[in-house]
C-alpha cells in the first residue's frame, strides 16, 4: 500500500516525479519529520538498479527521436542519484550526498559510509536509505536468470532449498 504522496510533496512537484522518486522522497521526508531533523549532515542512499522506469523511458525516447530533440529532464530523472538529489533540493541541504549503486551490496555500502562518516567527522545526523523499484521488464529479465521463484511467498521463502527469492520494491530511511 502506497502513502498519499500529496501529504508530503507539493502537488506541482509530484507531477514530474516518477513512482520510485515519490517513494524515496516521501520515505525520507517522513523519517526527517519523525526525527525532528531539518538538515541532516549527510544523505546516503543505496539502490541496486536506480530509477529503472525512468531509464527505460529515457532510452526509448532517445531511440524514437533518433537522438535529437531530447528533454534534459528525462536524462536527469534516469540517473541513480535522482532520489538523493531530489531530497536535498526539497530540504535545501548542501551537505554530503552520495548514492551507492552496485547490485546486492548497495544498502550495506550506504551503512558503511555512514559509519565511516561518524568516525572521521563531527557528523551528528545522517539520513540513510535504501530504495528500489520493480518494473515489468526488470522482473521478466531477472526471472529468466532464475533470481525469482514462481508461486512463492515470503511466508515459505526459507522452507525450500530452491534457488531464487521473491521480487520486492520499496523505500526505507532512517537517521
Amino acid at each position: 500500500m502506497e502513502p498519499d504522496y500529496k501529504n508530503h510533496i507539493d502537488i506541482k512537484l509530484l507531477r514530474r516525479m516518477s513512482r520510485v522518486i515519490r517513494m524515496g522522497v516521501t520515505a525520507a521526508l517522513d523519517c526527517l519529520t519523525e526525527a525532528s531533523i531539518e538538515q541532516p549532515d549527510a544523505i546516503i542512499i543505496g539502490t541496486a538498479y536506480g530509477c529503472l522506469e525512468d531509464t527505460a523511458l529515457f532510452l526509448t525516447r532517445m531511440t524514437e527521436s533518433n537522438e535529437e530533440m531530447l528533454s534534459p529532464t528525462a536524462f536527469i530523472q534516469s540517473t541513480h542519484n535522482t532520489v538523493g538529489s531530489q531530497i536535498a533540493l526539497l530540504i535545501k541541504c548542501h551537505n554530503y550526498n552520495n548514492t551507492y549503486v552496485h547490485s546486492g551490496l548497495t544498502f550495506e555500502s550506504a551503512l558503511y559510509d555512514a559509519a565511516f562518516l561518524f568516525q572521521e567527522d563531527d557528523t551528528e545526523t545522517i539520513l540513510v536509505g535504501g530504495i528500489d523499484e520493480t518494473t515489468p521488464q526488470s522482473h521478466k529479465i531477472l526471472s529468466r536468470f532464475g533470481l525469482y521463484r514462481k508461486d512463492l511467498s515470503t511466508v515459505n521463502l526459507f522452507s525450500t532449498v530452491e534457488k531464487g527469492t521473491v521480487s520486492g520494491e520499496g523505500a526505507t530511511f532512517f537517521y
